[in-house]
């Protein structure tokens, strides 16, 4: 089973989903999501601990996860 993580369980108000085989697939995705959208420089231990405890089971869908990459929430979603 796939592992995923949606931005709105760190508590923002956004749509995104990292999604990937691996917890460390899918931390780096959010990593770059937190950066590019969120403007959140490198996770400190307590985001990545709360990221990872967010992450869930869950089934990738490859074209899901590539909307959901190209419609990253804007600036009206940051924290």
């Amino acid at each position: 089973m796939d592992k995923e993580l949606h931005c709105r369980d760190l508590g923002l108000d956004c749509e995104f989903l990292a999604c990937g085989k691996t917890e460390e697939e899918v931390l780096r995705k959010a990593d770059e999501h937190a950066q590019a959208v969120h403007h959140i420089q490198g996770f400190s231990k307590e985001h990545y601990d709360k990221a990872r405890a967010a992450i869930r089971e869950g089934v990738c869908d490859p074209e899901d996860e590539e909307e959901m990459i190209s419609e990253a929430c804007g600036v009206d979603c940051c924290c």
